[in-house]
Parts: C-alpha cells; sequence; structure tokens
C-alpha cells in the first residue's frame, strides 16, 4: 500500500466528506497568537504600575493626620 492510496483528493470525495473537511479547515483556522497576548498582558502591568507610582505620590504628599483621615473615610465605606 503506498501513501496515495491512504488519502483522497478533493475529487473522490463525497458531499458529506468535502463539508467535513471544509468544518475542520475552517476550525483549524483559529491560529493561536502568545506574542499578542504576552503583549497586551504586558501593556497592562505597565499601565498598572504607572497608576500605583500615581497614588504613591498622592499618599506621600499628605500629612500624617490627612492619611489617618483617609484610612477612616475608607474603613467606614467598606462596612
Amino acid at each position: 500500500m503506498q501513501i496515495k492510496g491512504l488519502v483522497k483528493t478533493l475529487d473522490q470525495m463525497s458531499d458529506e466528506e468535502l463539508l467535513e473537511r471544509l468544518r475542520t479547515v475552517r476550525h483549524n483556522r483559529e491560529v493561536a497568537r502568545p506574542v499578542a497576548k504576552r503583549k497586551a498582558v504586558k501593556a497592562e502591568t505597565k499601565a498598572s504600575r504607572a497608576r500605583l507610582g500615581k497614588v504613591d505620590k498622592l499618599l506621600a504628599g499628605l500629612s500624617e493626620a490627612e492619611r489617618e483621615q483617609l484610612l477612616k473615610n475608607l474603613e467606614g465605606e467598606n462596612e
């Protein structure tokens, strides 16, 4: 038996086989793009770090009494 005997050409396939082959091709067309996903995660992490830096700067500018008042306000909101 040769390899040619194992594979049917499109001309030899029935309508059902052709439809199944088309479904398989369409399903396999979806390609995983790990680089794009990694890039998006990296951008989100970078933006998150920038936001945290801004918050740190704001908190550093507060006096001790202002920080205590802020903590009391935040605890009151959580209850």
